[in-house]
C-alpha cells in the first residue's frame, strides 16, 4: 500500500518537536524501513527539504508570491494569523500550518477526499518542474493549487517547506546518512562513501532498499553527476 504523504509530515512534526540527536535517527531509521522501493528516494529527499535528487537539474521555480496565491486560492487564509504565527514561530511552514488549523478550506476545492501520497506528490513536483514555454506560468499555478487543495494543513507545512528549500527540522544530510546506516544495519562510512559516489543519499537507500550492500558496494561514479 503506498505511503501517505501524511505519514512523512508527521514523522517530521516529530523530528522537529526533538533536539535529540539519536532520537532523531533511531525515528527516522524506523520510518524508511517502512517505505517501498518505489517512493524511498523521495520521501527521502524530500525529508531533507528537497523535491528533487541533489544532482538533478530540475528545478520548480515556485515563489513565495505564487504560494501566497495559491493559499488564498485553497482557503479563507487570513494573513494577521499568519504575520501574528510567524513572528512566534519564524518558520514559513509552521505559520501556514498554523493559520490553516484556524481557518475553512474553500468549499469549491475540495472536489475529493482522496489523501496524498508520497509518490503522487513526486509526480506533481516532476509535472511542475517541466512546465515551460508559454503558458507555463499559469500551468503551473493551477498545478501548485491542486496539490494544496488537497493537503491538510501538517501536510500544507511541508510542502511549503520543499518549495521554498527551508525543510529546518533538525535532520540534516549527516544524520539521515545515521539513520541510513541504522535502518539496513550497514557500516555508516559504507552510507557516507556510497552518498559522496552517487551524489545523493535519496539513491543510496534506493539501492540499499532493493539490492541490499551488495548493490551499495558496485556503486560508481556517474558522468556529469558531482560528487
Amino acid at each position: 500500500m503506498p505511503s501517505l504523504f501524511k505519514s512523512l509530515a508527521e514523522l517530521l512534526e516529530k523530528v522537529e518537536a526533538t533536539k535529540k540527536r539519536l532520537e532523531i535517527i533511531d525515528l527516522t531509521a524506523n520510518y524508511l524501513k517502512k517505505l517501498s522501493p518505489e517512493e524511498i528516494e523521495s520521501a527521502t529527499n524530500m525529508m531533507v527539504g528537497r523535491a528533487f535528487p541533489k544532482y538533478s537539474q530540475k528545478t520548480l521555480d515556485i515563489s513565495w508570491s505564487t504560494l501566497t496565491q495559491v493559499l488564498e486560492r485553497t482557503s479563507h487564509f487570513d494573513w494577521n494569523l499568519w504575520r501574528q504565527a510567524m513572528a512566534t514561530t519564524g518558520d514559513i511552514g509552521s505559520a501556514t500550518k498554523s493559520v490553516l488549523e484556524q481557518t475553512k478550506a474553500k468549499k469549491q476545492m475540495q472536489l475529493t477526499e482522496k489523501s496524498l501520497t508520497i509518490t503522487e506528490v513526486r509526480r506533481s513536483l516532476e509535472v511542475i518542474a517541466q512546465a515551460s514555454g508559454a503558458g507555463s506560468r499559469t500551468r503551473k499555478e493551477r498545478l501548485v493549487t491542486a496539490l494544496f487543495s488537497q493537503a491538510m494543513p501538517v501536510e500544507a507545512k511541508y510542502l511549503v517547506k520543499i518549495f521554498t528549500g527551508e525543510m529546518r527540522t533538525g535532520l540534516h544530510e549527516g544524520l539521515m546518512e545515521q539513520a541510513v546506516a541504522k535502518a539496513f544495519d550497514v557500516p555508516l562510512q559504507k552510507v557516507q562513501h556510497a552518498s559522496m559516489v552517487m551524489g545523493d543519499i535519496g539513491e543510496v537507500v534506493a539501492t540499499l532498499k532493493t539490492h541490499g550492500l551488495e548493490g551499495l558496494d558496485k556503486a560508481g561514479f556517474s558522468v556529469f553527476r558531482p560528487v
